[in-house]
């Protein structure tokens, strides 16, 4: 081959390459900070499994046979990365070869087998993945060029690569060409008895004589090595990019929590409050790992699938959610970059002069752009549930929901522009500790008759039973609390309440931005759980559990916190409650998304559902960590769902359509939310919800 061509199309294709990635470098890295390289023997573990053996795409039940040949896709191209650098190599040196793999070894005659039939098996799916897009059409997928160009500059990949061999084969097998280069062994053969597809590729131009087939292998290289180049340089203009950066993506995921922990802002920073920083109010205010989130997104739509609030036809789609932000970010790349450097240089001056002027022009480089209202609309932002749907099937790891809930912040505490029906819960929080606004010294009065000491009158108690607001002032849901402590009872478990000094978690307030009123809270409760030198929690809502177990954590509450589902499984594993088995007809249950995706428990409720009805259990379609939400997660329990189909209805229909006559929940809001939904149907005397602490109360020995 041409050392020097070789060497103009490797110079050429590289400086198009690394000017394009510094510009893509130096955009994150003007970004805000972000912490992600803690945990490297963690990391790692995501990196094998999630990122290289692609667990999202080939685990998830619902188009398994997609994942499967992205998968192979993926994996085929991971084998051809050595057979890359051999054809560079080449350029240089006929006969080259990395080691281990000449014909002194079998690895290499291994990897030649390996190599080819992996070409033929990426071939295929190429193919397969152009006819779904051009003929099935999945509706979650965004058919562009793009998606287009490289499929095809995929199949170049492979066929040049197969007629390269393939014409090698000819030209020293049938024509004599004994110049030509190639590995054989006495004990192993030639590598040609290794590559079955290529000799297929063979037979279909051996007819051709020997001019075409040594022109086709002259061709073939430079064709490879010119669409490979061409390749490297359309991946970090689109989509695509995630070829380069979801390895890395998902080596940096959050760990120890399923996305970025919610940060808990300074709020006495009075330059916060004069420069919009609390929370994101601007694109600039992204940190680093949010802007390779949105380098990652791979456009698959599956997002968007699973969301329950696009599926029931909200303005809340996360494709576009993305791709909005992404091109917010590039339009916007020089002034970010200039941003970040300025910053710099304020950080290091001690002019007051200077420091006056730098925060002057810092001031005046923004977009032109609103980030809420002109590029992404208020609507779309309120409608997300915060249910995770999107991240637990995002193939590399993109977390969405921290973004939103950072812009909540900015729009409730800086732009003061959220639901004005979030008003009366938000001032009941403020007045009364609770969303409902019902006088804090009601908080106990479900217990009145149950003799269950507060923590006031005794403190040398193991458990604190976290009642929350909803078991402690909702009607339907006080009868839960009621269940819970009937059994905690019965199993002799020593546990109290706080009653009135009990207030909301502050769940609710954080989710919809209100950093503020959510501090106040979780600081009140903090200083009353610390003074009771509190340890175990039982708490019956997975979101106050979320709350006191990961957001209290950041904030000097550290608690063991457990949901009454494990431990009345705990319970009922050791004997000290036993379950008849009298439970009639058919029973499901349903997910809650803050219990399930969130503290991943999805066993201990369904081991005991099958303990009180061995034969009568029947799993939903969505369930586990597939399931789909009731709509009231992310404060959208206190707002108004005025556009497009109710969530909760969604998910009524999905359980009628199951044909169980129980359905078990593990949360008041889903309580709440499918009783409505069952009412809505005129369901809800066929069809009865019910917590998984009633269910066990009423089946107790």
């Amino acid at each position: 081959m041409s050392p020097v061509l070789m060497s103009l199309l490797l110079f050429v294709a590289l400086a198009v390459f690394i000017n394009t990635m510094v510009g893509k470098v130096q955009l994150l890295a003007a970004l805000e900070p972000a912490k992600r390289t803690d945990q490297i023997k963690q990391r790692l573990k995501s990196l094998l499994v999630i990122a290289i053996g692609q667990k999202r795409l080939v685990g998830r039940s619902k188009e398994r046979s997609s994942g499967i040949m992205h998968a192979l896709i993926f994996w085929g191209f991971c084998v051809l990365l050595i057979r890359s650098i051999t054809l560079y190599g080449e350029g240089y040196q006929e006969g080259f070869h990395l080691p281990f793999l000449g014909g002194d070894h079998l690895v290499g005659f291994l990897y030649f087998g390996l190599k080819d039939i992996m070409e033929g098996i990426v071939l295929l799916m190429v193919i397969w993945a152009i006819f779904r897009r051009a003929v099935i059409k999945p509706a979650r997928m965004h058919n562009t060029f793009e998606a287009y160009l490289v499929l095809v500059m995929i199949g170049i990949l492979m066929i040049s690569d197969l007629l390269y061999d393939g014409t090698r084969y000819n030209m020293i097998h049938l024509f004599n060409q004994d110049h030509i280069h190639f590995i054989s062994n006495p004990q192993y053969g030639s590598e040609f008895l290794w590559s079955p597809v290529s000799m297929g590729a063979a037979s279909l131009v051996s007819g051709l004589g020997m001019e075409v087939n040594a022109t086709l292998l002259i061709i073939m290289f430079w064709v490879h090595i010119c669409t490979q180049l061409t390749f490297l340089n359309v991946l970090p203009t689109g989509k695509h990019f995630h070829v380069i950066t979801a390895l890395p993506n998902v080596f940096l995921k959050s760990l120890g929590y399923p996305h970025e922990k919610t940060k808990v802002l300074d709020l006495e920073d009075e330059a916060a409050w004069e420069d919009e920083s609390l929370g994101i109010n601007h694109i600039h205010q992204l940190n680093w790992k949010q802007g390779l989130d949105l380098y990652t997104c791979t456009e698959c739509g599956r997002c968007k699938e699973v969301c329950p609030a696009y599926t029931t036809d909200k303005p809340l789609n996360l494709f576009d959610f993305n791709d909005s932000l992404k091109h917010e970010l590039y339009a916007n790349a020089d002034k970010v970059i200039r941003r970040a450097k300025l910053s710099r240089e304020l950080g290091k001056t001690t002019d007051e002069g200077a420091i006056e002027n730098l925060k002057a022009k810092i001031a005046d480089i923004k977009s032109d752009k609103l980030l809420i209202g002109d590029v992404i609309a208020e609507d779309t932002l309120w409608a997300c549930t915060t249910c995770r749907a999107c991240e637990e099937v995002c193939p590399v790891t993109i977390e969405h929901v921290p973004r939103v809930i950072a812009m909540r912040q900015g729009q409730t505490m800086m732009a003061e522009a959220y639901p004005k029906e979030l008003n009366v819960a938000l001032k009941g929080l403020e007045r009364n500790g609770n969303p409902w606004g019902i006088g804090y010294d009601k908080r106990a009065d479900w217990a009145a008759d149950l003799n269950i000491p507060t923590m006031a009158e005794n403190p040398d108690v193991e458990y604190l039973l976290w009642v929350g607001c909803a078991g402690s002032f909702d009607d339907r849901t006080k009868k839960v609390s009621v269940s819970l402590a009937k059994i905690l009872q019965k199993a002799g478990i020593k546990f109290a309440i706080l009653g009135v000094e009990e207030k909301c978690t502050g769940d609710f307030a954080r989710r919809v931005g209100n950093e503020m009123l959510f501090q106040m809270m979780a600081l009140e409760n903090i200083e009353t759980l610390n003074g009771y030198n509190v340890k175990k929690i039982i708490a019956a809502c997975p979101h106050c559990l979320n709350t006191l177990k990961h957001d209290y954590a950041t904030m000097g509450g550290n608690y063991e916190v457990i949901h009454h589902s494990e431990f009345i499984q705990e319970l009922i594993k050791s004997g000290k409650i036993q379950i008849n088995q009298t439970m009639q007809g058919k029973v499901t249950y349903h997910d809650p998304c803050y219990l399930g995706r969130y503290n991943n428990v999805y066993d201990e409720p369904r081991t005991i559902l099958q303990s009180m009805n061995l034969s009568g259990y029947k799993e939903l379609d969505r369930h586990g960590s597939e399931s789909f939400c009731c709509g009231a997660g992310g404060g959208r329990m206190w707002m108004e769902e005025n556009i497009g189909k109710r969530i909760n209805l969604e998910r009524a229909e999905e359980i009628v359509a199951n044909g169980a006559n129980t359905v078990a929940v593990g949360c008041p809001f889903c309580l709440t939310m499918i009783e409505d939904g069952m009412k809505e149907l005129e369901k809800e005397e066929s069809i009865k919800t019910l917590d998984i602490a009633e269910l066990v109360a009423k089946h107790m020995v």
